[in-house]
Order: C-alpha cells, then sequence, then structure tokens
C-alpha cells in the first residue's frame, strides 16, 4: 500500500509538472515581436498614407494544396499575406501610387483582374481579384506525390492541385496610374498612427466597409473617433504582453506567418482579447483550412456617445491570459496547434471608456 500511495504520488507530480508553464519572458522592445523587416517596412509605408486593407473571410479560407486523398496531401501555408506584400512591394517602387486610394481588397472573383471601386462618399478601393484552378491528372512513375507512402500504393490515382491566378504587377501598376489624387473621406480621416503601431509589429487593422459609417446623430463617425483614440493610447508606456501575443501568433498561427490582424470590432458587449475564428474541425481535418487568430478591441454607441476598449484594457486582459497560459497556473483549454491556435480564444469584460 505504500508503495501504491508513492507511486500515485509521483504520477500526480509529473501530472501537475506537465500542466505547468515555463515562466514567459517578454519581449522588452518591439524589434523582438516581428521577425520580418522587409514586410514591416512596406506594411509602415501603407500606415503612414492611412491605407486599410479589406480581406474578407472567404480569402483566409482559401488554400492552395495538392490532394489524392486526406490521407496523402500537402497544403501549403495561407497565401493572402505574400500576395499583399508582393503588391505593397510594387507601391514601394512608386510611392506616389500611395495617396491616389484608401482601401486594398483582396478578393475571390470570376477572372483575374484590378477594380477600381469608388464609393459615393469617394472612397476609392483597389480591388484585387483572383482566380481558382484546379489541375487534375493521373499519377504516374514521375509523379510527387504529396505524401510519405511509397508511389506503388497510388499508381493511376487521380491527383488534384489547387492553385490561383492572380492579377500581375503590370496590371496592378496600370490601374493605379489612372487614378488621380484620393479625397478626403470625413468617415476613413483620423490619425495613422495607430496603423504604424500595428504596421511595426507586422499587423494590419482587419477593415470592413460596413464599420466606417456608423455614426452619432451629431455626425460623428465613430470608427474615425476610437481609431484617433488608439493612436493616442499607443503612445503610453511599452506594452508588453500586447507585444508578447502578437509575437506567438505570429510564430504559432499558419494564419499569421508573415502578416497578422488585428480587429476593431463593432458590438453591443463591449470586450478586448485573441478572437478565433473557426468554421470547426472538419473545415481543418478534411478541407485543410486553418483558423484566423487575431487580437481584438471593440466599441459601440451607447446614448449617442461612442465607447471603446482601450490599448490599457486589452494589456491588462492579455496579462491575464498570459499568467493563465503559464507560471504556476494549470494551463487553461486552448488549441496550441497551428491550424487554430489559442481556439477558442480569450476575451475580457471590462469597462468602456467614453471618446469625448
Amino acid at each position: 500500500m505504500a508503495f501504491q500511495r508513492y507511486f500515485l504520488f509521483l504520477f500526480g507530480l509529473f501530472f501537475i509538472a506537465g500542466c505547468v508553464s515555463e515562466q514567459v519572458r517578454l519581449p522588452s522592445s518591439v524589434h523582438q515581436v516581428y521577425k520580418n523587416d522587409d514586410v514591416q517596412q512596406l506594411l509602415l509605408l501603407a500606415a503612414q498614407n492611412s491605407i486599410l486593407f479589406h480581406i474578407p473571410e472567404s480569402t483566409t479560407r482559401e488554400i492552395e494544396k495538392t490532394e489524392v486523398d486526406q490521407k496523402c496531401r500537402e497544403i501549403e501555408n495561407p497565401f493572402w499575406s505574400g500576395q499583399l506584400s508582393t503588391y505593397l512591394h510594387e507601391l514601394k517602387k512608386r510611392p506616389e501610387f500611395l495617396s491616389r486610394f484608401h482601401i486594398i481588397e483582396m478578393k475571390r472573383g470570376d477572372q483575374k483582374q484590378i477594380q477600381i471601386q469608388k464609393d459615393l462618399d469617394g472612397a476609392v478601393t483597389i480591388s484585387i481579384q483572383f482566380v481558382k484552378t484546379e489541375n487534375r491528372g493521373k499519377i504516374g512513375l514521375q509523379t510527387r506525390i504529396p505524401c510519405a507512402a511509397s508511389l506503388a500504393e497510388y499508381l493511376n490515382r487521380e491527383i488534384v492541385m489547387t492553385d490561383f491566378e492572380f492579377p500581375s504587377s503590370v496590371d496592378f501598376n496600370e490601374a493605379l496610374a489612372q487614378l488621380p489624387e484620393k479625397a478626403d473621406v470625413p468617415r476613413l480621416k483620423f490619425s495613422s498612427g495607430f496603423l504604424s503601431y500595428l504596421a511595426e509589429r507586422g499587423v494590419i487593422l482587419r477593415f470592413n466597409h460596413e464599420i466606417s459609417f456608423e455614426k452619432t446623430t451629431a455626425g460623428e463617425f465613430a470608427f474615425a473617433k476610437v481609431m484617433d483614440q488608439l493612436a493616442q493610447d499607443v503612445k503610453g508606456p511599452f506594452h508588453q504582453h500586447i507585444n508578447y501575443w502578437f509575437k506567438q501568433i505570429s510564430d504559432q498561427s499558419n494564419q499569421a506567418d508573415l502578416i497578422q490582424m488585428f480587429g476593431v470590432i463593432s458590438e453591443k458587449e463591449l470586450r478586448s482579447g485573441v478572437k478565433v475564428e473557426s468554421e470547426g474541425d472538419h473545415a481543418r481535418r478534411v478541407l485543410g483550412q486553418s483558423d484566423l487568430t487575431y487580437l481584438y478591441t471593440s466599441f459601440g454607441i451607447e446614448n449617442d456617445q461612442i465607447k471603446y476598449i482601450g490599448i490599457a484594457e486589452l494589456e491588462t486582459c492579455l496579462q491575464k491570459l498570459t499568467k493563465d497560459m503559464s507560471g504556476l497556473s494549470l494551463r487553461k483549454p486552448a488549441s496550441t496547434e497551428r491550424d487554430s491556435f489559442l481556439r477558442p480564444g480569450f476575451s475580457c469584460t471590462t469597462d468602456s471608456k467614453p471618446i469625448k
């Protein structure tokens, strides 16, 4: 009996040790957060010109893959960020184009093309539209199969290669060359400080058109006011826990391998934290999709007053998440798989602050 109790005691110690993480090392500078100086510079150019990015969820779900069956396939990392950086390189070569539009959009279309879309208030969107292609063939002796199995096992089986075709850099430049200088659009007129803060960390704001139209009865555009306030917030002390999770998401999430996102969300119950957009296990395991993981904060209009959750509150929330996932705390339920990092997410409800 004594031996059994001793064995159970040791087992308990090993179990607890397995649930305990090492104490985290928070970054002491922004340079420890991001690993790609080239893309960082491209994002800063865009941020300094207040350019926004509309990357629909449908785009983040698209994947390049070579597949015979679910057991024999090769799936590439999501391609949207790599393609975006290609077009940003063109803007670096022709910086005069940066002042001619407000938004870059990337979505699947009926044909590969660059469309110029202009809203009634003068906002100009560069819509980069790509097409999906599927090439099918039979596996022969010279075929490279997308798994480590024996070639003989798959001879004469059908193999499918899914790819995407994008407009060329020439098409992109020709479309921009036709544009005049962009007009001032009140709903998109705000300080670029927060966009630059994100760009320094390899991050873009997750923008959608609808969010920018919300306004008070006095005509104040809520999104623009929140962006101005966030630009003030980031002038405060270094945000170690925000930077820590930017780095973790960059290192651990397939979707954030090159560029990641930050969400400023309009909602009734204001929260901040980590959001994981998931289509579920079937989409990950069968279709090969990876979930989008990103930090976020939120705002809303209450009694005709704009309220938001600030950077200080987000820092406090992520400090709690860090404590829950490290040190002497038992690890909370959260996936650490690259296909769905930090699923199902983490959020905090705190007192919102009014914007005067």
